[in-house]
């Protein structure tokens, strides 16, 4: 399959091409590829695992699918720390891999979350990207780190074991939640045991806070970016801002690459924060 960057002849936006990704199959529980006996999963399947994205919208090698674990629909609201933890595991080894062998500019790990997100597989499961090119909203990173940095009372929501969970000040979707560690790594394979283990407990967490805003799972988009001069941090955007209300892209966002929020930040903390206390006590 032929991938190509193209760049807008009348704008800075580019685009990756991958024309025959369009044709790929869309499948159901019944015939699931990530199930154990399904066509992309191990003969035994215990925990999360991955395997080379057979319709990469990149280049050949540099796109893998971590598969979450054997259950269907058990996703990180469902998932104990273990679980999560585990497939953490794999983030920082598949990562760590696809650096050593590309050392791309970055590598981006994310979640499409239910339909509504964009997921064509329902099972539980993320993506590895190795870009190639550096993603213009991680160039020119800041000379001190804000990361390093404590966020502003309105827009903390919780700490759990070593990481700081807040709401960005610039909200790409109504209800987002950041994850930092608190000590600088730029990366999940620089994460030691003590902190993959509350990432693992802040994000099933965090998931879980998102689900209760509206009493049914949160369609989000997640990501994990890395570069060797960012802060690593991780991103789960919540798609609604209704029970029934998608947030989506205008027309306005897409031609000026600006977003518009219709909420406060400091408002979304103080829902998810009261949500993200009722899940249990912070570490």
């Amino acid at each position: 399959m032929t991938v190509r960057l193209v760049r807008d002849d009348l704008s800075a936006r580019s685009v990756y091409v991958a024309g025959d990704r369009n044709n790929r199959s869309q499948h159901g529980a019944q015939d699931c590829p990530f199930c154990p006996g399904g066509m992309e999963a191990p003969e035994q399947v215990t925990g999360p695992y991955a395997f080379p994205n057979r319709w990469p919208p990149l280049e050949p090698g540099r796109c893998e699918i971590v598969v979450h674990g054997p259950g269907h629909e058990v996703d990180f609201s469902r998932m104990d720390v273990a679980g999560a933890r585990a497939v953490i595991d794999v983030w920082a080894e598949r990562g760590s891999d696809l650096n050593q062998r590309y050392a791309p500019p970055s590598v981006v790990v994310f979640e499409n979350r239910g339909a509504e997100a964009g997921a064509t597989v329902a099972h539980p499961h993320s993506q590895i990207f190795a870009l190639s090119t550096l993603p213009p909203l991680l160039q020119n990173p800041p000379q001190d780190c804000p990361a390093c940095r404590e966020s502003r009372a309105e827009l903390r929501v919780g700490t759990v074991r070593g990481w700081s969970v807040s709401v960005p000040e610039a909200l790409p979707a109504p209800y987002t939640l950041r994850l930092v560690p608190q000590e600088h790594r730029t990366g999940p394979d620089l994460l030691d045991g003590r902190e993959r283990d509350g990432l693992a407990q802040a994000l099933t967490r965090g998931v879980r806070s998102l689900d209760a805003l509206f009493g049914r799972p949160m369609p989000y988009q997640l990501w994990v970016a890395q570069t060797a001069s960012h802060h690593l941090s991780l991103t789960i955007a919540g798609l609604l801002r209704g029970p029934d209300r998608m947030r989506i892209l205008g027309a306005a966002e897409l031609a000026t690459g600006l977003y518009f929020s219709p909420l406060a930040p400091e408002r979304a903390a103080d829902v998810l924060r009261e949500a993200f206390a009722a899940e249990g006590a912070d570490g």
